[in-house]
């Protein structure tokens, strides 16, 4: 039996910043601005104040998540980013959070190898010491990125996404019937290995590639447990861009109404805290069939793709 997703805290800044704000910036013209808007659906991403720490930001997820749960049984913590952590010398980041909380007596791991994929990374390292480690129960999985010590221009993926800001305070139970990770998976093309600093042809290799991988990926992750796409309800993307849905869509035939791809539009990419927002969202609007399963998708450059198989109802135990 996996760890079941008990619930979601989430924390999105109330600032949004345009596509045209960013765009200024770096001097491009209309057409950058015209393929985001109409291409990509993006209207703004979520970003900090200027003198937020970043903290302060995960402790608003945590706070969200501390008003429905108590945080006592934790076991674990795990606290995922993608960025390198922009914080002064000595910060004790997660020290600081876990004082917060009353939690500085449990163990934590920082994972953030793969980048956006990271989220799925931890899920895939929490399966894999759950085998040794039975007394670990519950466990704690923070996802958070900030930009607001970079400058602007920094959020932009050209032709692709703009970076938003976030925290998800995710808390996880081997208790838990409803929303169990039940695979994980993580696809690595190292041949992507410069990421941001990728020269323009081997940005073409892999944008060739991109959706590709997508599909080889979630066909790995679902034959480890002997299914087909046919079995899936709902995929809970990574919200880099509308287009990319669109065209795996059309080649796999799944329709894009079993795509939540709602936040897309209205909050863009934020990092490894897609999926989890995506899931957030998709349960309280109702939009999860409650035996149904999904598949929560985020992708790191480097470049790691990384997916996890969830059941949302109806796990008995093994």
């Amino acid at each position: 039996m996996g760890f079941g997703i008990v619930d979601i805290g989430v924390y999105l800044p109330e600032q949004i910043q345009q596509p045209e704000e960013v765009l200024a910036a770096l001097e491009l013209g209309k057409g950058e601005l015209q393929f985001l808007r109409k291409c990509h659906h993006l209207e703004g991403v979520p970003v900090t104040e200027p003198g937020q720490m970043l903290d302060d930001t995960i402790a608003q997820a945590v706070d969200r998540l501390k008003t429905r749960h108590s945080l006592s049984e934790i076991d674990l913590v795990l606290y995922v980013h993608s960025f390198q952590v922009q914080t002064p010398s000595d910060y004790r980041l997660v020290q600081r959070i876990l004082c917060r909380f009353e939690l500085e007596h449990i163990p934590f791991y920082g994972i953030s190898q793969m980048n956006c994929a990271s989220s799925i990374a931890a899920l895939q390292w929490l399966e894999r010491i759950s085998r040794t480690q039975p007394r670990i129960r519950n466990v704690l999985l923070i996802c958070a990125d900030q930009f607001n010590f970079l400058p602007p221009e920094w959020r932009y993926l050209r032709k692709s996404a703009i970076l938003g800001d976030s925290a998800v305070a995710v808390l996880l139970s081997r208790e838990s019937r409803q929303h169990v990770v039940q695979a994980t998976h993580v696809l690595r093309d190292t041949r992507f290995h410069t990421g941001y600093h990728a020269t323009a042809d081997e940005i073409t290799a892999f944008n060739r590639l991109y959706v590709e991988h997508i599909i080889q990926g979630m066909k790995e992750l679902l034959s480890t447990q002997e299914l087909s796409f046919e079995d899936v309800n709902h995929i809970f993307p990574h919200n880099v861009n509308w287009t990319t849905w669109k065209e795996f869509s059309r080649r796999t035939g799944i329709g894009l109404e079993r795509i939540y791809l709602d936040n897309i539009q209205r909050i863009g990419h934020t990092f490894s805290t897609d999926p989890f927002i995506n899931l957030s969202s998709g349960l309280e609007k109702d939009w999860v069939c409650r035996k149904g399963r999904s598949i929560m998708v985020s992708i790191g450059l480097g470049s790691f793709f990384g997916f996890a198989l969830v059941e949302h109802g109806g796990c008995e135990e093994e």
